[in-house]
Order: structure tokens, then sequence, then C-alpha cells
């Protein structure tokens, strides 16, 4: 048990004795300062008590209110209390991931389908901490993998806080999308459940604040609005959601209850939903904030690799770009567009960031028709960056996330976000392994594995050197291709790109461009052998859109044979 549960505990079990002793008309002055006000405060509220029940004398304390208090004309009232620290904000309760739903939104189904995308993305969090001291064993399971997080890292510590945020940041979104959905087929009665039995609304809820030797700072009552009009759902951060009526807003943020291998709980808590006035004047101050950025801009002197920059500049760009244009929405982490241009601003020089900064304007342009086109009338509800290495589904590639409210109904569009400085300039989208490429992650058409090993074999004994080995598997893949259905070339393209929708902007040239790479309207075309003997290149949609699988070693010849990937080259031709 944490140490405020105890110290919550102990409040109530004082509360309780000095409102018996209050009806026994005995002193409550041996009590401490908070329980004496907390105790006269009530006695105040109620002026005809008769009895006083805690819930410590009932068969399921956590399963009733702090206090039973029973009036002397019959009536009985529930009665929380809350024993605060300081300022620090009120904390209802702590659910536990596996029921919450079920428990609180009185949803089997929902609970089912969490559930199972819980357990999937907590055997994922484990192998990527196990990773960190040994290869990694395919055939370990939940419970052997806990076993190892154990050994190898009994607390959280630098080192794996990463997998915690990535872990704790997919919970949250699944868990928004389930109850999207809830929402959209308008299953809200559910939600307002939820809301009312995690908030309280049908108890008496008494806050104590106190200060240090239980110096008592005040006592309150915490009313919300018995009458809910409108629901409506909304992000916070990366671990948290929430539920709001007007500006009374329950957030839910999922948490380990201790270490990396303990339970995965929700805490809940109370908070006013800032005004659309106090979220415009905020917006605008991070605009500044960004803007002073740019104009301070001084680019590190050391020379390194910018791509990456440069992207991360031109997610952050878009994002700015959006907000400025509409500066009532929601931020759902306001800080990471600032933050990550402070952090890759330096990497690139100054014209390369004003580029990205004049091209923004027609990323936004593209963007805008995009969205009208699809839906007519819509208005954007929130906008967030996803975090690196988020990987809930391998073909959500998005960098950007837009929650649009549209006919009454939430809508979440993903996406992904590319920078090239020309319309002529490829982009590296992936490099898979070659023996990945043809199974069922890709193209689902084989395995090149055996084949690849002939040639290694043939490497080995000196019939093949580099060039021709790469040649080589080169043929033998555009072979496979060529002959391939269209289904399993769409599937595949599709498994390269992602399927979220790609705005790219062409930076230098201020032109940007939306692509859907679910919309293949023409066969794809397969090219082996082009433009070099190692590379495989895919065509459709009149030649506008091409993807390029180039052959490589993974190290340096000097390494002798090293493991084969793809680099995989995407192009688009604007004409």
């Amino acid at each position: 048990m944490s140490s405020s549960k105890k110290i919550g505990d102990q409040h109530v079990i004082d509360v309780s004795n000095a409102l018996k002793c209050y009806l026994l008309n005995e002193s409550i002055l041996e009590f401490k300062e908070t329980v004496q006000q907390t105790a006269r405060y009530i006695t105040k509220l109620y002026p005809t008590i008769k009895k006083v029940t805690s819930k410590f004398e009932t068969e399921s304390p956590d399963s009733n209110p702090d206090l039973f208090i029973t009036l002397k004309s019959g009536e009985t009232n529930k009665i929380n209390l809350f024993y605060i620290k300081g300022t620090s904000p009120v904390q209802p309760k702590n659910l536990g991931a596996k029921s919450f739903l079920k428990k609180y939104f009185l949803s089997e189904n929902l609970q089912a389908l969490f559930n199972k995308s819980l357990e999937y993305a907590y055997e994922s969090y484990l192998k990527k901490i196990v990773n960190t001291r040994e290869v990694e064993n395919v055939y370990d399971k939940i419970g052997s993998l806990k076993k190892k997080v154990k050994k190898y890292y009994p607390k959280f510590v630098s080192e794996i806080n990463q997998f915690r945020r990535q872990f704790l940041f997919e919970l949250r979104e699944e868990c928004f999308t389930l109850l999207k959905e809830e929402y959209n087929n308008k299953f809200s009665d559910s939600i307002i459940n939820a809301f009312n039995e995690l908030l309280l609304i049908n108890s008496t809820n008494i806050i104590t604040r106190y200060a240090t030797e239980n110096k008592c700072l005040g006592v309150e009552e915490m009313k919300f609005c018995s009458e809910i009009s409108k629901i409506n759902l909304y992000k916070k951060g990366r671990d948290t959601l929430g539920i709001r009526t007007g500006q009374e807003a329950l957030t839910l943020r999922f948490k380990f209850e201790s270490g990396p291998t303990s339970s995965i709980k929700l805490a809940t808590s109370y908070e006013r939903f800032p005004t659309d006035d106090s979220i415009v004047r905020h917006n605008l101050s991070t605009i500044d904030q960004f803007e002073h950025i740019i104009f301070n801009h001084k680019q590190q002197e050391q020379k390194v690799n910018t791509s990456n920059a440069i992207g991360k500049c031109n997610e952050a760009m878009v994002y700015y770009r959006i907000l400025k244009s509409n500066p009532s929405i929601n931020q759902v982490s306001e800080d990471d567009y600032t933050k990550m241009l402070s952090k890759y601003g330096p990497v690139i020089s100054s014209s390369s960031l004003l580029a990205i900064q004049r091209s923004s304007n027609s990323a936004l342009n593209q963007m805008n028709q995009y969205l009208r086109d699809k839906y007519d009338t819509y208005s954007i509800d929130s906008i967030q960056l996803v975090p690196d290495n988020y990987l809930k589904n391998r073909l959500d590639t998005s960098d950007l996330k837009l929650v649009l409210v549209v006919n009454s109904q939430y809508i979440e569009e993903s996406i992904s976000l590319k920078a090239l400085s020309k319309k002529t300039t490829k982009l590296t989208i992936k490099n898979p392994g070659i023996g990945t490429i043809l199974g069922s992650q890709y193209f689902d058409i084989g395995s090149l594995n055996p084949l690849v090993s002939e040639v290694k074999e043939k490497f080995q004994n000196n019939i093949f050197d580099h060039q021709q080995s790469l040649v080589e598997v080169s043929s033998i893949l555009g072979g496979y291709l060529k002959n391939a259905d269209q289904i399993s070339l769409k599937k595949g393209v599709q498994s390269l790109l992602g399927e979220s929708i790609t705005l790219v902007t062409f930076y230098k040239e201020e032109y940007s461009i939306m692509l859907d790479h679910k919309d293949v309207r023409s066969e794809i075309m397969v090219a082996p052998h082009k433009p070099s003997p190692i590379q495989t290149t895919l065509s459709w949609n009149n030649d506008q859109e091409e993807l390029s699988l180039r052959v490589k070693f993974s190290s340096g010849h000097h390494r002798g044979w090293s493991s084969l990937k793809l680099a995989c080259e995407y192009k688009v031709q604007i004409h």
C-alpha cells in the first residue's frame, strides 16, 4: 500500500471517529486540526446526523464511499473525503487497466478489445527492454519476458524510460480510438456513466487541504455540474485522455503502479478545461516562442547528416503553420513542436530553415484542400505530433494527427510528412532485410532466404564477388516481383509506404502535394535492373510514383559477407 493511501485511509478513520464523538457530545479536540475542521464542516453541512458509518465497517471497503451519513429523517448520504497536501490536484480513484472499461463504461466488448491491444503492446514493450541486454529469443512470451525484465531492471532507469513512454502512449491512443468509436455510435450513455461514477457526482465530496505538520489550509466541498448537456473527448500530453462537459473535465492518465513489470493503472483526476479565450492566448504564446527560435537561428559548425533534421524541422513547421491558421484548436502536447525545432533547427542552414518555413504555406494549402474535398464541412478539434518509434500499427507511418469534428462526430486524420529539396529528389523510406521483403510483412509471395543462402555460398567459395552477389540477388527479386499479381504488388507497396496520407513538401520549390498510397489507380509496373543492375523499380499512376528497391550489404566490403538489406527509395514525378 502506498504511503498516500495509508494517510488517506487514516484520515477517513479519524474523521469517522471524530463525528461519532460529536454525536455523543464528546470533545474532538484530541484529534488533529485537519480532522477537527473536516468534522465541523460535515456537521454544518448535515446538522441532523443520526449515525456515521465508515467504509472500513463494511464488507467491501474499496467498493464503498468513505462515509455513510444517516440523518434523523432516515435519509442516507454518501461522502468521499480527500486529504490533499497543498494545492495538489484531486485524484478520486486509481483504476485497473484490465477492468475499467467494463466497470465504469459498462462495456465488456470495449474491455475485451482494449485488453487484446494491451497484451500485444505489453509483450512488445517487454521485448524491447530485454533486447537491451540480450539477443531476442522469438520463443519468449510474457511470463518469461517479465522474469528477465525483473532481473535486468528491478526499477525504471533512464535506459528504458523511452519504452515506458512509448507503451503508455500506445495505450492512450488505443483507448481514445475505442471511446471515439463509442461516442460516434451514439453510445455516450456509457461515457456519461463513467464521468458520473469517477467524478463521484452522486456523492458529497469534501476536500481537506493541509500543510506540513498537519496544519489545516481549509476544507471545501468539490461540486460538479449535475446536469450534463454535452460530452466531449480530448487527449492531453502523451499518456492522458479526458472527458469533459463544458469546463469540467475528468482525466484518465495511464501509468505503471510501480516498477517496469508492475500492473497498469489509470490515475483519475479532475481539472478545469481551459476556456476558448485562454486556449487562443496560450497558442499564440507558443507560436511567438516558435518564431523567436526561427529569428535567432544559428547553424552548428560541425558537419553532420542533415536529412533527418530537415524532416523533423518540416514536421514542426507544418504543425506551426496549421496552429497559426487555427489558433483556437487544442494542442495535445503543446511543447513538442517548439522542442523539436530547438533540437533539430541548429543542425541545418538558415537558408534551408527559411525555405521550409516558406514552403509550409503550400503544405497548409494542400492539406486544407484535401480536407475540404473529403469532408466539405469540418472543424479541427486538436493537433498532435506523433512520437518517434510509435509502432502500434506498422502501416501507420503518421507524423501528425488531427482530430476533426465532422457532423458531430470525431474523425482522426493521420498524416505522414515528408520533405524533399526538389521534385527530382528520392526519399529513402525503409531498409528492410532481404529475407522479409517477399514474406507476409510485405509482398507475401514467398521467401528469398534459400536463394540468398546459395548466393552466399558462392561468395564464400570465391565464385561471386560483392557486386556479382548483389546483381544476382537483385535479379532473383526482380523475377519474383515481375511474376507477382497486382494484389500482392499493391500490398507490398502499401506496406513499404504506409497507409497514412502523405504530405510531401519540396521546400526549395515551395510546392507540396498530398498522396494517398491506397489510391493506386493503375497497374503497378515492375522493371528489374532499373535504373541499375542492383535495383528493381516499381511504378504506378502513369509513372507519377515510383519505388526503387536497391540491394546492398549491411556492412562494408572489408567485413566480407554481411546481411543483405534493401534501400527502398520513393520518388514522386511532378510534371
